[in-house]
């Protein structure tokens, strides 16, 4: 039961890296602006802005639009990194809540078990909870710097 146990954790943590790998052929779900880099590991962009295309020329849109993604690459590092360690967080958690299943023979064995589990159980969701805040922080201080960068280039950004 212990190794059925720990098997199953240990492919719940080999399955929390979220690093995508990808083929040098583009992929039709990776928008183009994120495969223009030429980076066969470039990720969607975690934001997409909304903005009034009326004369506006795509072609100079696009362009405009990766430098300001340049631009926000600090924080949409950062808000992958904090997305990261919430799914970590979260893994930790439900390893812990598992590993309190595990059957033991003495009352101190059960007594050290539930202490150590509740405690990684406290550790995983304050970890998790830190990363969700962190992320969507992250994420909206990059959703303002494109926004910024975009109103600077003379575009209309609706949202």
């Amino acid at each position: 039961m212990r190794l059925l146990v720990l098997a199953g954790l240990g492919l719940m943590l080999a399955g929390c890296n979220t690093t995508q790998t990808g083929s040098p052929v583009a992929d039709a779900s990776v928008p183009a602006t994120a495969t223009a880099s030429g980076d066969p590991q470039a990720l969607p962009p975690i934001y997409e802005p909304l903005v009034d295309m009326h004369r506006v020329k795509p072609a100079k849109y696009a362009r405009d639009l990766a430098e300001c993604r340049q631009q926000a690459a600090p924080q949409e590092a950062a808000a992958r990194a904090a997305k990261q360690q919430q799914a970590a967080g979260t893994a930790v958690a439900v390893g812990a809540t598992l590993a309190s299943f595990i059957p033991v023979s003495s009352f101190r064995q059960a007594h050290t078990l539930y202490h150590a589990t509740s405690a990684a159980q406290d550790v995983g969701a304050a970890s998790a909870e830190a990363g969700a805040v962190n992320a969507d922080q992250a994420t909206a201080d990059y959703a303002l710097v494109v926004n910024t960068c975009l109103t600077h280039k003379k575009y209309r950004v609706l949202r």
